[in-house]
């Protein structure tokens, strides 16, 4: 059985990171092995949330994982608990490239949206992201994230996509934006959950492949309730686990959009407050359908 290691934090309420994805790396066979980066006692959009850092232990936490002789199939990076921790991160890449040269490494560099860094984000978490993005063989911002990893104009270019009636025209942008987002990484970049109109004025959500060679592909899902903490989570977890298993990226991003997408419809359903994500463990049956 594959084996992942899945670096992020451990909020104890409210769906999300190592809580979401720990479930769902299992539910499609593949073994999960949590680092946490930080524990907090529920996610940030709380308005009070206790966090304990764990910088201080991800040393010794490697170092006895080497020791032991441990080896993975691939390295899923989230939210950082401190900027300190990403040079401890990228020597256990290193190590774990020695033991197994066909790891896969995924970041999904958890720092930003609409247009801002989240709660106690700064400048420095950019720079620590930019640097594990050169070790990264897949990079999943959502447009936030990724206008920041590029020094991109966010506003600018969000207004900008909105003008673009085709296709092509969007492509042309982001073409612009993948192109700088492929001289940080040598991976392919899947930019996620960007809010667009159809023709008819039907709400969806666009996710935007870009592989290595610059083949640029829009894979669409109707937008079926309001954005929640925890998708991106839940969407990098199954793109992770799908990956390490041999699907390919479109295939993997069609599953995770189609999952997170259910999963949003069914909270919605059951009016399951915003702030605590996204209902999905009655659902992971419909993640083994799909695997």
């Amino acid at each position: 059985m594959k084996k992942l290691a899945v670096i992020n934090d451990l909020s104890g309420v409210g769906r999300s990171s190592l809580s979401i994805q720990l479930p769902v790396v299992s539910t499609l066979s593949v073994t999960a092995c949590p680092v946490p980066t930080a524990i907090l006692s529920s996610h940030t959009a709380f308005k009070e949330v206790a966090k304990v850092d764990f910088k201080d232990h991800l040393s010794g936490f490697f170092d006895a994982w080497n020791k032991n002789g441990f080896s993975f199939d691939g390295i899923l990076i989230g939210y950082l608990g401190d900027t300190e921790e990403h040079p401890l991160i990228e020597d256990f890449i290193r190590e774990q490239k020695k033991r197994n040269p066909e790891l896969t490494v995924i970041l999904d560099p958890v720092m930003a949206d609409n247009g801002s860094l989240y709660r106690h984000m700064t400048q420095k978490h950019i720079e620590a992201m930019l640097s594990l993005a050169k070790y990264a063989d897949l990079l999943t911002p959502n447009l936030t994230e990724a206008a920041l990893l590029a020094d991109f104009d966010y506003e600018g270019m969000k207004e900008t996509l909105k003008d673009c009636k085709l296709d092509a025209a969007k492509g042309m942008v982001f073409n612009s934006l993948l192109s700088a987002l492929h001289h940080i990484t040598p991976g392919a970049v899947i930019v996620t959950g960007i809010e667009e109109e159809n023709e008819a004025g039907e709400k969806m959500l666009l996710n935007v492949l870009s592989e290595t060679d610059g083949d640029l592909r829009f894979i669409r899902n109707p937008r079926t309730g309001n954005g929640r903490p925890g998708t991106g989570d839940l969407f990098s977890a199954i793109i992770s686990a799908k990956l390490l298993k041999g699907t390919d990226h479109e295939k993997a991003c069609r599953s995770a959009a189609d999952f997170v997408g259910l999963a949003i419809k069914h909270s919605e359903e059951l009016n399951v407050p915003v702030i605590e994500g996204v209902q999905f463990e009655d659902l992971l049956r419909h993640l083994l359908d799909s695997d």
